[in-house]
């Protein structure tokens, strides 16, 4: 692939603002960023390995999506969710989740399922005593809950649904990054992705979006619940 576009400057150009923006995603993950801080573009270059050209070019398309706030001559600042935009949040989801896990339901690969499975039960025994467990733990659940939602979406086979979830993931990071660590730690949203996963493996695709579409609510009151607080 790198032979094919090495000559081209502007899929390069391309490539490498599609390549920042991806890693700023994952800075966001990880904790790297905080919402309402001022980050300078240099910053993000070190955190993300990209050239200052290509963070500039994911910058706009980041504000454009709501996640950040572009500060003349000074930087970025991680946008704050707000509890209306919470509602909004899972509201879309709803939209496009609970038809996503009923079609994956009807159509999935079991051994897809034991692995979620697998890892679910993982990340909900996993030592969380000391602040290190917590902090990497909390990493693991953010990344099982994005490939788990994922992998419902996957059954639409639409890459416009993959990019607008993509965003609503974004701006959900950012509400996790504004709760207390203590809102972080729970399990109890785990234990109803096992509940969807037992469901989808008995191929009960009503039951399955039933369980689905309670677990986005529940999801959501947490959310208000730690904003609120």
């Amino acid at each position: 692939m790198q032979d094919l576009i090495g000559d081209d400057p502007g899929q390069q150009a391309q490539v490498q603002r599609s390549g920042a923006y991806e890693r700023f995603l994952k800075c966001l993950m990880q904790g790297v960023f905080r919402p309402g801080r001022l980050v300078t573009q240099r910053e993000i270059c070190d955190a993300t390995g990209s050239t200052i050209t290509a963070v500039r070019e994911a910058l706009k398309r980041l504000e454009g999506e709501g996640i950040v706030e572009l500060i003349a001559k000074k930087g970025v600042i991680l946008h704050e969710i707000t509890a209306d935009e919470v509602r909004e949040i899972y509201q879309l989801r709803k939209l496009v989740e609970i038809p996503a896990v009923r079609a994956y339901a009807s159509d999935h690969d079991p051994a897809v399922i034991d692995a979620l499975r697998r890892k679910t039960r993982e990340v909900m025994e996993a030592p969380m005593e000391t602040p290190q467990q917590r902090q990497a733990l909390v990493r693991r659940r953010t990344k099982l809950d994005w490939d788990l939602h994922q992998t419902f979406l996957g059954a639409l086979r639409s890459s416009l649904i993959d990019d607008i979830f993509r965003n609503l993931e974004a701006r959900q990071m950012l509400v996790r990054l504004q709760l207390p660590p203590r809102y972080l730690s729970h399990g109890e949203a785990f234990a109803e992705h096992l509940e969807i996963l037992d469901a989808i493996g008995a191929c009960q695709s009503e039951r399955a979006a039933q369980l689905l579409e309670r677990h986005l609510d529940t999801a959501q009151q947490r959310f208000l619940d730690a904003i609120e607080y």
